[in-house]
């Protein structure tokens, strides 16, 4: 446990972030499968030194860590070294052995400055994942240039260029087997006026990379076009292009699979600003995404695995108009969303064309339409100075479509929604609110095999809450109760109808006892109602309910120095969970289980200690719960047999737990900035 908690890695997780996440890092360093090329800008001559340490338990045996440790070091004039690493653990004591998830990930990158515009430098990159035991290193020497387009042209001072090539190796293990291959790549971003007279440029990015692994090969292509432009002293307009290209490969037993991905995206925005304080923003958007599965045998003998893949459009408007006055502000937005998806087979089988139909078919029976409509609307009134009025709207369907006869599917999900909230501020040190609002749900499947779980939802919501802050003391309070009559269409169908209540409460109190002293004290209730609905004559029969209390009181004190602040919290905190239900109790001989109202009781309570320290670029937090977990039944005996839900024996229900589990967290942050150099 030692270990796990204050082992700081220097290496990184997979799939963590990359050296550019580096805060002041200019260096962009984006992996992606094995690496991402980028430009490389020159780094200021300072530097930056960081660590992060993140610990947890997050479960009675589940604990997580994240550590990371980068940096940027300037190496004389034209050097520069910029690092990044990172763990991320997950750790289930439970399993034998405990199981443990250990990513890791470490990126670094030197570069050199040559004259004015030229750059050399290496990079390395490790990713090792001991859940998967998949290992990869790549090493890549890189070179680039950034120039002006039109040096000599006052107007045009931005247009310029940016190139970076690379080159080097990889090796990769995974599934037993090692594989060592070249990686090579090129980027290119521009910043270009097509003519020295327009005011806004073209941004350009391409980027082009690929490794050759033995059999396998992985490759990533982008491009991106963005130009935005002012048509008018009104109106604003940016459109975007792109396209994104990826090829993985991997092993499978007998096999090799690819998956690739293809997509072409482009984007329209306008903004217009209206007379009289009002304004329009319209969104457009198309993704044309296509996804292959290919495979190829690692041997003469070894089966043939089906080619399939699916080719897809997307379509995505947002309509917003804004109206802003004195006393009123009112907004109503369109949206409209449509996704298509179609799969498709490759006959590399070379099966029959009878077989191949057939085989065609089952896989196109997953092809499947949805279109998304909605519509929102909100409008703001001051009433008077102190009073403010807000009421809002939503309604949206959603139409689920498959073609094929076989697929069930197909649906409308229909929602409205009406919303009402009053806001009130009665002295400066007292304000409420008081929120109603309603909403009502459909599903209805159009094909008769699913017909039996249409149904519609009723929803009721009612949240009033208040603020007092008096001076020294202050207490804020919220309340959130809402019911749900979830209906069947079907006769037959209304046993499964269901009437569900919740409540939700909050309490919040604090007092500053004397300067740097703050008594808090928090409060939550959460009580969860649900049971079997006669929809007909309204009545309800309960099944289960849950209510949940969460208490904690505590004294704080802080102090400010010199070199930044503290505060030390010590308290207590009390969480106590109790579930109503039905379950079966089963007889200690042969016989029917008989039913029994089970109260499942569970508590959490016990000392708290935490500690914050903010100190120039030091952040440290730190918190302990002592607590003690405490679990028990108790149960009264019903009238009959009872067929469904939990079993237990007598002797489950007898036993008592009780035991002290330390939950911890610890957050350290640091982060130095100087002028040490290394070299010269």
């Amino acid at each position: 446990m030692r270990r796990f908690v204050c082992r700081l890695g220097l290496a990184a997780g997979v799939g963590g972030a990359s050296l550019a996440a580096a805060p002041a890092a200019r260096a962009q360093l984006v992996p992606d499968g094995v690496t991402d090329p980028t430009l490389v800008t020159m780094t200021p001559p300072d530097t930056l030194v960081g660590v992060r340490l993140h610990a947890r338990r997050i479960g009675v045996s589940t604990y997580t860590q994240q550590s990371e440790a980068y940096g940027r070091w300037h190496l004389g004039k034209r050097q520069t070294l910029l690092y990044r690493a990172r763990t991320d653990w997950v750790l289930d004591s439970r399993g034998r052995p405990p199981f443990v998830r250990e990513d890791y990930r470490a990126d670094a990158l030197h570069l050199i400055g040559l004259g004015r515009h030229w750059q050399v430098g290496q990079q390395v990159v490790y990713d090792y994942s001991h859940a998967n035991h998949i290992r990869t290193v790549t090493w890549l020497g890189r070179a680039g240039g950034q120039w002006r387009l039109r040096p000599r042209s006052a107007p045009d001072s931005l247009s310029q260029l940016r190139v970076a090539l690379l080159g080097g190796l990889t090796h990769d293990m995974r599934n037993g087997r090692q594989d060592l291959g070249p990686t090579y790549g090129a980027e290119l971003t521009a910043v270009v006026r097509p003519l020295a007279a327009w005011p806004e440029p073209v941004a350009l990015r391409l980027v082009a990379l690929q490794t050759q692994l033995g059999p396998r090969r992985w490759q990533r292509a982008l491009a991106d076009a963005v130009y935005q432009r002012a048509v008018d002293d009104n109106s604003l307009a940016l459109l975007r292009l792109g396209y994104r290209n990826t090829r993985t490969e991997d092993y499978l037993p007998a096999n090799v699979q690819r998956i690739q991905s293809d997509t072409l995206t482009a984007q329209v925005q306008w903004t217009y600003q209206l007379p009289g304080q009002a304004s329009f923003h319209s969104d457009n958007s198309v993704l044309l995404p296509a996804r292959a599965f290919r495979y190829r045998r690692l041997g003469p003998l070894a089966d043939t695995v089906q080619n399939l893949g699916y080719r897809q459009h997307e379509y995505d408007t947002r309509q917003e108009l804004l109206l802003t006055r004195r006393k009123l502000q009112a907004r109503v937005q369109f949206g409209y969303h449509e996704r298509v998806r179609g799969y498709y087979l490759d006959n590399n089988r070379l099966l029959a064309a009878g077989r191949f139909f057939a085989a065609e078919q089952r896989e196109k029976i997953k092809d499947i339409s949805e279109k998304t409509t909605q519509w929102q609307a909100e409008l703001t009134w001051l009433l008077r100075p102190r009073h403010a009025l807000t009421a809002g709207g939503n309604a949206q369907l959603l139409r689920v479509d498959t073609p094929s006869p076989e697929n069930y599917q197909d649906r409308d999900e229909a929602s409205h929604q009406l919303r009402l909230r009053l806001t009130s501020r009665w002295h400066p040190t007292f304000r409420t609110s008081l929120g109603l609002w309603g909403e009502y749900r459909q599903l209805i499947f159009i094909k008769a095999q699913q017909s039996a779980e249409n149904y519609s939802d009723r929803l009721l919501h009612w949240e009033p809450g208040f603020a007092w802050a008096p001076g020294t003391f202050s207490w804020r309070g919220s309340y959130h109760l809402w019911v749900s009559y979830q209906v069947r269409d079907r006769a037959a169908e209304q046993a499964r109808n269901r009437a569900s209540r919740v409540l939700e409460l909050e309490q919040h109190l604090q007092w500053e006892v004397r300067p740097q002293w703050l008594l808090t004290l928090d409060y939550q209730r959460r009580e969860n109602r649900i049971g079997q609905l006669n929809w007909q004559t309204f009545r309800e029969s309960p099944l289960d309910t849950t209510i949940l209390h969460d208490l904690s009181l505590g004294l704080r004190r802080g102090w400010r120095g010199v070199r930044g602040q503290s505060s030390l919290r010590a308290g207590y905190r009390f969480l106590e969970q109790r579930s109503h239900q039905r379950a079966a109790l089963l007889p200690e001989g042969a016989g029917a289980a008989g039913l029994i109202y089970l109260r499942t009781l569970t508590r959490q309570h016990g000392p708290e200690l935490s500690f914050e320290r903010r100190s120039g670029p030091l952040v440290l937090t730190t918190s302990l719960w002592l607590q003690q977990l405490q679990n028990l039944y108790r149960y009264l005996p019903g009238q009959g047999t009872y067929i469904g839900g939990s079993s237990y024996t007598a002797e489950e229900l007898g036993r008592r737990s009780s035991r002290l589990l330390p939950y911890f967290e610890l957050l350290l942050e640091y982060q130095l900035r100087g002028r040490a150099r290394w070299g010269r």
